[in-house]
């Protein structure tokens, strides 16, 4: 069980304010309070499609529902979702996926990948 420590215990760091040129970072690390929305829901997926335009960066989830063979060519999938987001957010969430990975295979060992 995590300790609580009372206000006294605990050494508060001096807030440094950014100067005008340097931008101000907000870090995903801080205490977060998350709320779902009414439409939230929770999706699985093994095909993902990635679209890139100047402006955005979209990924389109979907379920293999018949993998091809040898009497079909293609394959079957059906879309589940898309996430839309700024070039900016996706590169972030690339560098945490990264991160995420890195210490999942840390601790677990490596994925393998089939070919």
């Amino acid at each position: 069980m995590a300790k609580k420590h009372t206000k006294a215990e605990v050494q508060e760091k001096p807030r440094v304010e950014p100067s005008a040129s340097e931008p101000t970072v907000i870090r995903a690390n801080l205490n977060r309070q998350v709320t779902p929305s009414p439409g939230f829901v929770s999706l699985y997926t093994n095909d993902t499609q990635v679209q890139i335009s100047p402006w955005d960066i979209r990924l389109i989830f979907g379920v293999i529902t018949q993998p091809p063979g040898a009497d079909l060519a293609s394959i079957s999938i059906t879309t589940v979702g898309e996430v839309r987001m700024s070039p900016q957010h996706a590169k972030r969430v690339t560098m945490i996926l990264l991160q995420q990975l890195k210490l999942y295979e840390e601790s677990i060992g490596p994925l393998q990948i089939p070919d």
